[in-house]
């Protein structure tokens, strides 16, 4: 090990020794197991090993910073790749910080109400019914099975239950859920198990129950495509969006087939052909027969595009995409509808940022301050994502501490989600980078590419 001079930063030669297994065991780590805090336990071992937190940052590759805000609880702390490293690195038994983990989050109300007295789910009748607990792939599919085929029969007589499609589409709902407290990767497997599994169901069943498997299949189709977006893997995402817009027109399900319109507008928007994002929203709104919400994305995206195009004539639309959302009438229900969480919000958001594309940082500053402190239903991807973006408008003002202090904080959300749509938004601030602030973050968001 280097000699220290003074607070000089101290970097072992070698690989840092195995600590004690009695420290695995102690009230401390145990504490902080239970209080599912991996950040207290990441403490713990540097403590163990004689680091400082500069010094621990040095040997992981992160920043000071970086190990403060982790153990500190921020949402660092929960991106599975910045805690493999650190496991690795200190020794740390991976289950103490949840490595193993790759379950989806489900209320347990839900599981037992649609799983009735499937073997699988016979630990939960004692849970509170609005805790949220993990539910691995292998138990997830037979909550599914159960759903279509009837509590308890297990699908050995192979004949669909009368509510069959209602239940897939509660899923499809808790899934969507799933997405504001997980990050992809446990996701993806789950949802394109479910949607082989609803294809072959569709394959085999005739009539008004296969058109309504069509329709419930795109709409998982189109949500894994969703998710290889978020991933960045633009080609897969337009793949499963293009399957879904297929799928939603052989069922002739209008408000499916305007979505994946919005949706492929969408991807032509971070494929930067601002044409091709107008032109598929105004097809998206051609679609007869939509609900005021899913006419009222149709909208937002227009505008979206037009901003981006450097039209000031996006502003009526996003007010007529703000009046058709709170015309909306949405009905109570369990069952997943496209735009079901879509909110007047969703539309301000988006203006923010469009004023931000049309060069009125001020205006976007002001709008953003008014959202930001009521925006508890928008998901966790989105509000780094809009975060990144405020960062951008302060650091165009000139206000580059404000900038970095939210770009540090998109950033936590870009880890944690493992959203690479944050990751883009943070490279924007690349033009500041001779800050020293600006140039720490930026080489952190560099390592999550």
């Amino acid at each position: 090990m280097s000699t220290p001079a003074g607070n000089a930063v101290v970097v072992p030669d070698g690989p840092l020794p195995l600590l004690p297994p009695a420290l695995w065991e102690s009230r401390e780590v145990q504490d902080a197991v239970a209080a599912e805090s991996p950040g207290a336990v990441v403490a713990v071992a540097r403590k163990a090993h004689g680091l400082r937190q500069d010094e621990l940052g040095t040997l992981a590759g992160f920043s000071q910073s970086a190990i403060s805000r982790l153990e500190a609880g921020s949402n660092i702390a929960y991106d599975m790749r910045v805690l493999r490293t650190l496991q690795r690195l200190l020794g740390i038994p991976a289950h103490l910080l949840g490595l193993v983990d790759r379950t989806v989050p489900i209320r347990s109300g839900e599981a037992r109400r649609l799983a009735g007295g499937v073997p699988e789910f016979a630990g939960l009748e004692g849970v509170a019914k609005d805790l949220v607990v993990g539910i691995e792939g292998k138990a997830l599919m037979a909550l599914c099975v159960s759903a279509v085929f009837g509590a308890g029969h297990g699908g050995n007589d192979g004949v669909l239950a009368k509510d069959a499609v209602s239940q897939l589409l509660v899923l499809r709902r808790i899934i969507n859920d799933a997405h504001n407290w997980r990050g992809t990767g446990a996701l993806m497997p789950a949802v394109r198990s479910m949607y082989d599994f609803i294809d072959a169901l569709r394959r085999n069943a005739r009539g008004d129950v296969r058109r309504r498997l069509l329709g419930t299949g795109a709409m998982y189709a189109e949500f894994y495509g969703w998710l290889y977006e978020e991933i960045g893997d633009l080609r897969n995402a337009a793949a499963w969006t293009s399957r879904a817009l297929e799928q939603g027109q052989a069922a002739d399900d209008r408000d499916v087939v305007a979505y994946c319109y919005v949706r492929m507008s969408q991807l032509a928007e971070v494929d930067g052909d601002d044409d091709r994002v107008i032109g598929l929203a105004r097809a998206a709104q051609r679609e007869t027969g939509c609900s005021h919400v899913v006419r009222a994305m149709a909208l937002r995206q227009e505008a979206r595009g037009l901003a981006r195009a450097g039209l000031e004539s996006s502003m009526p639309r996003f007010d007529l995409a703000r009046a058709l959302v709170q015309s909306a009438e949405r009905r109570e229900s369990d069952e997943y509808s496209i735009g079901y969480c879509f909110t007047e919000q969703h539309v301000q958001l988006q203006r923010a940022s469009s004023l931000i594309d049309l060069a009125d940082h001020k205006q976007a500053i002001d709008t953003y301050a008014e959202i930001m402190p009521r925006w508890g239903g928008v998901c966790q991807w989105e509000q780094g994502v809009h975060t990144a973006r405020l960062a951008y408008a302060h650091a165009s003002s000139g206000d580059v501490d404000q900038a970095v202090q939210l770009g540090f904080v998109a950033l936590d959300l870009a880890r944690s989600t493992g959203s690479q749509l944050i990751v883009t938004e943070l490279e924007k601030l690349g033009p500041w980078h001779e800050a020293p602030a600006i140039a720490e973050l930026t080489a952190e968001v560099t390592q999550l590419r």
